[in-house]
């Protein structure tokens, strides 16, 4: 097996064996499963760097490269539109594992010698290589430290773009998106904003929205900046409130006051509401998408009420009964509403005495509730009964516990 960093800077040398040049790049197609190396990128000793076809080369069993005739009777080498420049474009940078969940490093490039031409056959992302590359690898063989490549075929590899992003696994859209989000986040929180954007750009909306709510709170605010803003806002009308609000509010005023006039307004209304409470409060820990049905209905009707409501929600655990002021009298399980007598009265179906918290409430004694009571969610009234908002027990984890740990606890109510 030869390897692209061995022919990097590899002595090259004319018919009469005088050294002319170093190699300082390798060429091979982009668009082929194993491409045989088309050309190198040569340093002369004197002279303009130039390009030679492989033709024009043999590789010697000592490592160096020979030319078949003088230099200057080389005719150069024209790369076509989907060459690839080893070196420049790949070695070095990251690429995608997507059946591992990481984003790993081109350590070094695996050729094979095949029908008399090397080809492109493999991404060693091993610490071996590197090793190899430092010129450890003779020195740990002698101790007797067997070195082993961890390898990626060639033919898995995609370049990300012409230029130098680099390079990543092959997927297609739907495969990436098959990934739970919090697989991708895990992949994006590993790679550069030019990168972490492009794997945005094969997501939709609400795929997107997902993966952003499971990043660090910073991370979410520097993605949704660096986006074109009606992208943004199409990501944050797919948050819940509270998540989007919290972003917004974390964001410069000017921008987060764009982004909400691009929303749509009912999705942007939810938001500015949430953003009028103070950061520490029940009400700024809270979201306010809430199933709720008046007292004056039946199991039945409230059922209709229900599936309407809930089309546009993630998960619903609880109906709250209010009157025709907004007013908490009561609620019930989706599991006792559907058990219910469909022409039961809802006010005989519902529990009246609820654990409920207050929007001036700290966010440490609203967790203290649901810890408590064992509650998916609490209630949040204002001064005057007003069910204005849940706060969820996958918010309330996120209060209490460090940040270390938030990340390994299975999100429960918000996202299924």
């Amino acid at each position: 097996m030869q390897y692209v960093s061995e022919l990097l800077g590899a002595p090259v040398c004319d018919p009469e064996g005088r050294v002319v040049a170093k190699v300082s790049d390798v060429l091979v197609a982009a668009d082929a499963d194993y491409p045989a190396v088309d050309a190198v990128a040569l340093k002369p000793r004197n002279g303009e760097p130039r390009t030679v076809p492989w033709s024009a080369l043999s590789l010697e069993d000592n490592g160096d490269v020979r030319l078949s005739t003088s230099l200057a009777d080389v005719v150069p080498f024209e790369p076509p539109a989907h060459e690839l420049s080893l070196a420049r474009q790949v070695l070095d940078h990251q690429i995608i594992d997507v059946n591992g969940v990481r984003v790993v490093r081109v350590n070094d490039l695996q050729l094979a010698q095949t029908d008399g031409s090397y080809r492109l056959v493999g991404v060693d992302i091993s610490t071996a290589a590197l090793l190899r590359r430092m010129g450890a690898a003779r020195l740990l063989g002698a101790l007797g430290v067997k070195l082993t490549p961890t390898a990626i075929a060639w033919a898995s590899v995609e370049p990300v773009e012409s230029g130098g992003a680099g390079v990543k696994l092959k997927m297609s859209h739907e495969d990436l998106a098959k990934l739970h989000p919090s697989d991708i986040a895990q992949i994006i929180s590993q790679l550069d904003q030019h990168h972490v954007h492009e794997v945005l750009e094969t997501l939709d909306d609400e795929a997107a929205a997902d993966t952003i709510g499971e990043v660090s709170p910073d991370l979410q605010v520097a993605l949704l900046q660096g986006m074109e803003p009606e992208r943004a806002a199409d990501i944050l009308e797919e948050m819940d409130p509270d998540d989007a609000a919290d972003i917004l509010g974390d964001m410069e005023p000017e921008r987060a006051h764009d982004l909400l006039s691009r929303m749509e307004p009912d999705e942007a209304d939810d938001v500015r509401e949430l953003l009028t409470y103070e950061d520490e409060s029940a009400g700024g820990l809270m979201t306010n998408e809430v199933v709720t049905v008046p007292a004056s209905v039946t199991a039945e009707q409230a059922m209709n009420i229900v599936r309407q409501q809930a089309a546009e929600m993630e998960n619903v655990y609880s109906v709250y009964v209010v009157d025709d002021n907004e007013v908490l009298l009561g609620e019930l399980s989706l599991r006792e509403l559907i058990v219910a007598d469909p022409s039961a009265p809802i006010g005989r179906v519902m529990h009246r005495e609820l654990i409920r918290g207050r929007l001036d409430d700290s966010q440490e004694e609203v967790a203290r509730l649901i810890a408590k009571y064992n509650l998916l969610a609490l209630p949040i009234v204002n001064d005057v009964g007003q069910l204005k908002g849940i706060v969820t027990v996958d918010d309330a984890m996120d209060v209490i516990l460090p940040d270390d740990w938030k990340a390994r606890i299975p999100r429960v109510y918000a996202k299924a």
